[in-house]
């Protein structure tokens, strides 16, 4: 159990550089909490499904889309699996259950020089005020699951290759084969 822990932190930790290392050469998300509830023993990792609320604004401050209009639910989603912009990938990350951020997310981590039109400009920063409503947190199994998919081809490609190395290495050579020739002509 310790050990999924530490993969968990570790795997979430690489996960949030990697995706920072692009934003450090041009201008960086900012993340302002607004609201941390006391109790953070539930947060948001890499792997894990999470809903939330969110509000997007354009830099003029127009609304663009919003969870909190009447009838719509949270928006859910898997964290790490990039089935939204980077940003929030990156604004998501470490969020405790009911806690509010506000991400203000520069072009290269939201819809770059393409935009989404019409709603949203190319180039647009845009800023969403966020509240992490559930955590879905991915079991043990999922995790071995989600590895052994992951390492099952380099793993049977090894031991094919393996496989066929010791049969050739074990194969008689075309000089064990000429001297086998010889001894039984001699016999």
């Amino acid at each position: 159990m310790k050990l999924q822990v530490v993969y968990r932190y570790l795997l979430t930790f690489c996960y949030g550089i990697s995706m920072l290392e692009g934003a450090k050469k041009k201008k960086d998300l900012q993340i302002e909490v607004e609201y941390k509830p006391e109790d953070c023993s539930l947060f948001a990792a890499v792997g894990d499904t999470v809903a939330v609320h969110y509000t997007g604004y354009l830099d003029s401050g127009a609304v663009f889309d919003s969870s909190r209009q009447d009838g719509r639910e949270p928006i859910e989603f898997e964290l790490g699996a990039r089935k939204v912009i980077p940003g929030w990938e990156q604004g998501i990350v470490g969020m405790c259950v009911g806690e509010k951020r506000k991400l203000t997310i520069p072009p290269h981590l939201a819809y770059g020089k393409e935009g989404r039109s019409p709603v949203i400009p190319p180039q647009a920063t845009l800023m969403f005020e966020t509240e992490l409503v559930t955590v879905e947190k991915v079991s043990s199994v999922d995790t071995l699951v989600s590895f052994l998919s992951f390492a099952a081809a380099p793993l049977a490609i090894f031991v094919f290759l393996y496989y066929l190395y010791s049969k050739a290495s074990s194969a008689p050579t075309k000089k064990d084969l000429k001297e086998e020739k010889r001894k039984k002509k001699k016999t």
